[in-house]
């Protein structure tokens, strides 16, 4: 019996070391280069001095958000604008490519489904550099 589970223990070692042979074949060789590099980042005269006007309809919902105020060294970026309510809570948001500005630049967000006017507490601003 004694040499029965000798035999039964080697077997079970040998299958092991071949299925780890097996997985350890599947494996590829070769090297990777892994690099690194830096970016400046500059400002394109921030969002500091921003103003947001909504416009609502009939049933209360906002229909639009007038972005004015944004730096003319800004053309060309990507503002997005989120409406926010309680606990600051996405309530939604949209994003616009900024055109060529002369005093200031202004963007209309209009695509932000069915938000009531009354649960929005404040806007979220974002700009991203093209």
């Amino acid at each position: 019996m004694k040499l029965l589970a000798n035999i039964l223990g080697l077997a079970l070692a040998v299958a092991a070391t071949f299925v780890a042979c097996g997985a350890a074949a599947s494996l590829a060789l070769g090297s990777q280069s892994l690099s690194a590099g830096s970016a400046a980042v500059t400002a394109c005269g921030g969002l500091t001095s921003l103003t947001a006007t909504r416009n609502v309809d009939n049933a209360g919902n906002v229909t639009q958000v007038n972005v004015g105020g944004i730096s003319t060294a800004c053309s060309g970026e990507t503002l997005s604008v989120t409406l926010v309510g309680a606990a600051n809570a996405s309530l939604g948001s949209g994003t616009a490519t900024l055109g060529s500005c002369t005093a200031t630049c202004a963007v209309t967000f209009s695509s932000f489904g069915t938000v009531s006017a009354a649960s929005v507490t404040g806007y979220s601003f974002g700009l991203a550099g093209s």
